[in-house]
């Protein structure tokens, strides 16, 4: 079965659609390398700034992060199309990494993750309706949203997170572990 072009492009994009520098990051909200980007690559992109840097964020699941895939459609229902809250949600979401890790759900429910979800959804993003948080989890609407980014990463290859593309080409030389530093040395011979 062929994979169905989406309606608008995927991810949720920071910067002008026509900057000379474009990063694409595929990241998984239960990944512990893709949290150590997350404050890096943000930097990155407030330093080089939305005229010469646009950031196309593609959130993933990886097979290994079971409770990946409920997170990340939470993601979707809180950001609706909205970059900024989906940066912010995405922000609070790794920094509560550790409250929704394989280790620390070993013995819970999926539920209490749903529950759990609601709650960061309540305390972030000031969701007030509980029931409804729940049942969009569940709707067909954030299911088909969700998956997008994964059919995508799964065209253009990506098995682990964080991966990055700029313009378009594969950007192994950066990882978790760049510095800013790292991160210049890629990007200003772009710019010149």
């Amino acid at each position: 079965m062929p994979i169905p072009i989406p309606k608008k492009p995927t991810g949720y994009n920071w910067g002008n659609a026509d900057a000379p520098i474009q990063v694409e990051m595929f990241m998984d909200f239960e990944c512990p390398f893709s949290k150590d980007a997350w404050l890096k690559v943000l930097k990155v992109a407030n330093i080089y700034g939305k005229e010469r840097f646009r950031l196309s964020i593609e959130p993933i699941s990886l097979s290994n992060h079971r409770q990946s895939w409920d997170v990340t459609k939470a993601a979707f229902i809180v950001a609706g199309d909205d970059t900024n809250q989906f940066i912010n949600f995405a922000s609070y979401l790794f920094n509560h990494q550790h409250e929704y890790s394989n280790g620390t759900f070993k013995n819970k429910t999926l539920t209490q993750l749903h529950n759990l979800l609601a709650e960061y959804a309540a305390d972030a993003a000031n969701w007030q309706d509980k029931e409804d948080f729940l049942y969009k989890l569940e709707s067909e609407e954030i299911y088909q949203k969700a998956r997008i980014p994964a059919r995508l990463g799964i065209i253009r290859g990506v098995w682990s997170t964080p991966t990055f593309f700029i313009n378009s080409f594969p950007a192994e030389e950066l990882s978790s572990q760049s510095t800013l530093e790292d991160w210049q040395a890629v990007i200003n011979p772009l710019l010149n």
